[in-house]
């Protein structure tokens, strides 16, 4: 077994890691609207459950304003209960070609809020990433040519791979607290 291998595969699973929490951290409103609070929004639409960018363009207009238009206007109802059923804390105001969704500002209490729930999701990100590092850990000795010095020198490169991989997770948590908290 080749360390460069091992390293390799390791770094993809960490990097996989990074990916999911700033995928998650996006679903998290903070001053400014991004397009991607909807991407959990299922649409009842011709009969089956589809996402709402799949059915319906979205453009912000302004930092609390967006509109979703559809390509289909027979499904604006649709998208209209779906928006008011997400937990997302809008009500959606219908037109004859598009849905107007005007956001809340975003209180003290609620920032705080998101950012104890991206704290959340950051401990959800290094426990995944822990999990990486016993998995590789768990490889390294069940093989059975390399030598205890080997096992060893692996066990700590991946430990020193850990710790920088959690340090760059720290790192966007502290990015996005610093996001959410601005007025």
């Amino acid at each position: 077994m080749e360390w460069n291998n091992l390293k390799d595969v390791f770094e993809f699973e960490s990097i996989q890691v990074i990916e999911y929490l700033n995928g998650e951290y996006f679903k998290i409103r903070t001053g400014r609207i991004n397009p991607n609070i909807f991407d959990g929004i299922r649409v009842d639409a011709y009969g089956e459950m589809m996402s709402l960018n799949q059915i319906s363009s979205i453009q912000i207009l302004d930092a609390k304003t967006c509109i979703i238009k559809p390509y289909d206007k027979e499904i604006i109802k649709e998208i209209i209960s779906a928006i008011s059923n997400s937990n997302l804390g809008v009500n959606p105001i219908a037109d004859v070609e598009f849905v107007k969704i005007n956001f809340p500002s975003i209180t003290e209490e609620t920032r705080i809020k998101n950012v104890k729930k991206c704290k959340e999701i950051l401990e959800q990100a290094k426990i995944k990433l822990r999990k990486v590092r016993e998995e590789v850990r768990d490889i390294v000795k069940k093989e059975k040519t390399l030598s205890e010095d080997n096992i060893r020198f692996f066990n700590e490169e991946i430990d020193k791979i850990t710790k920088l991989y959690i340090t760059k997770l720290d790192d966007i948590f502290v990015k996005k607290e610093q996001e959410l908290m601005k007025v």
